[in-house]
């Protein structure tokens, strides 16, 4: 633990806890303050700057508010140079570290997958015969688009909502904001940690309030939910992220309860990976389409540069963004709104994802496989292993996690650790865990990532 030393003005602009704030955050920015280290006691850092405790603990408080600090339970407060809060968890580096040849992203798409020649041929139609698509469209969404989304949940899902409750939007955290908006200021948004960064942001940026329940790797933590002042839960029931984990039945009917418990209380469903799962579950708001808004888009089923989003909102809620976002625009081109429309309604989205699910199977068998059948199988655990594009591996061969993650970037694979998700600690995500990404890598380049990751592992 360093003795923190700074020169604090009482006669600036900005206040004291302000000031603390920025500067041990520079030293967290800059390493002088490594990455894990136990910073002082509120107690003892108040008294060698002389400042008063509460000055302190506004300052430690900001930190972990902005995701430079966390909380142990009897512990103290940790440096956290790295969090999805503070810093993309995809890193600025992340493909182009040298000496990096197999970058285990969880965002990954196989873009060799993309359907460019189909894509590009209605691009190319509907702008010669649509020049009218250069004017101003609805602010909901292309009409078109609206319908072919509304078909294809009924078809995929089983899902019946009518073109008029979907909004599209230019992107899943523009769609976020314009949620928080609805919910009001009373609305207080529920998150697991670790969670989706790039949802929780787009709440925290619009000053929405938020209250954290720490996930699990095998079940919703339904009993928390209901101990919490959460009434906007955002959930994943079939692919939660990063973890993997899928809701059994009897967890989501635990959810719609807690839903219908309150008139207040709604749920945000967001699987992003729904279209290409392997045997979904039952969609939320198949079963309760008056407390469910659902999230979703098409970057991952499309490609990363579709990167339109929709919602689905419950009767009751759309009535209330009619009232509050009279001026709202959606932001997404025309062309490529009705790109998406056409590609749906021709049914070549379906037979895609097909395509996409049954590439995905034999990527995840091959890397599954080619871990399990090594040396060392005895010392990892695979958690969410049987659908979508990633999953999580638990290593315990006695290495630590950045020791891991070290020996993995020396033999050329770029690895995320499932603590850099975190929001803050959660005991019940398993120590030195990895989420591996194979979505983007060609069938050869997961057979050999593999091999490297069991050469730097084996001891």
């Amino acid at each position: 633990m360093k003795n923190l030393k700074y020169s604090l003005s009482k006669s600036s602009a900005s206040p004291l806890y302000i000031q603390l704030f920025e500067n041990i955050k520079a030293d967290i920015i800059s390493g002088r303050i490594p990455d894990g280290e136990r910073l002082p006691s509120r107690r003892a850092l108040a008294e060698d700057l002389k400042l008063s405790k509460n000055t302190v603990e506004l300052a430690y408080h900001k930190l972990i508010d902005e995701g430079y600090a966390v909380a142990r339970s009897r512990s103290g407060y940790y440096a956290r140079r790295t969090s999805p809060i503070n810093t993309d968890i995809s890193e600025p580096d992340f493909y182009g570290n040298p000496g990096i040849t197999y970058v285990m992203s969880q965002n990954g798409t196989d873009l060799g997958a993309v359907p460019t020649q189909a894509l590009t041929k209605l691009r190319r139609d509907i702008s010669y015969d649509n020049p009218e698509l250069l004017g101003y469209g609805h602010k909901y969404g292309e009409s078109s688009l609206r319908k072919a989304i509304s078909h294809n949940l009924y078809d995929l899902h089983g899902i019946t909502c009518t073109p008029d409750r979907i909004i599209i939007g230019a992107g899943i955290d523009y769609l976020l904001q314009q949620i928080g908006c609805v919910m009001g200021e009373s609305a207080v948004f529920g998150f697991e940690n670790p969670c989706f960064a790039r949802s929780y942001v787009p709440i925290k940026n619009i000053a929405a309030r938020t209250e954290l329940i720490n996930a699990r790797m095998d079940s919703f933590p339904t009993d928390e939910l209901k101990k919490s002042s959460i009434n906007v839960m955002y959930v994943s029931a079939d692919m939660h992220f990063p973890t993997g984990r899928r809701l059994s039945d009897r967890q989501r009917k635990e959810l719609i309860d807690w839903a219908e418990s309150a008139p207040d209380n709604y749920i945000i469903e967001a699987d992003f990976d729904l279209d290409f799962a392997e045997n979904p579950g039952y969609t939320l708001i198949s079963k309760c389409p008056d407390k469910v808004i659902f999230l979703g888009t098409f970057y991952r089923s499309i490609a990363p540069a579709f990167s339109g989003a929709f919602l689905v909102l419950p009767d009751e809620l759309k009535r209330v963004y009619d009232r509050r976002l009279p001026y709202y625009i959606n932001l997404k081109s025309r062309l490529e709104q009705q790109v998406v429309a056409e590609f749906i309604k021709s049914g070549k989205y379906r037979s895609h994802t097909e395509k996409l699910r049954k590439l995905y199977k034999e990527k995840r068998s091959i890397l599954k496989t080619a871990l399990l059948d090594s040396p060392l199988a005895p010392h990892i655990k695979l958690h969410g292993a049987d659908s979508g594009t990633y999953f999580i591996i638990e290593v315990k061969n006695g290495m630590s996690e950045q020791e891991l993650k070290s020996a993995a970037n020396r033999h050329g694979v770029k690895l995320i650790p499932l603590s850099a998700c975190l929001i803050a600690m959660n005991d019940n995500m398993p120590p030195c865990s990895f989420i591996l990404g194979f979505g983007e890598l060609k069938k050869a380049a997961i057979s050999e990532a593999a091999k490297r990751m069991i050469q730097a592992w084996t001891l």
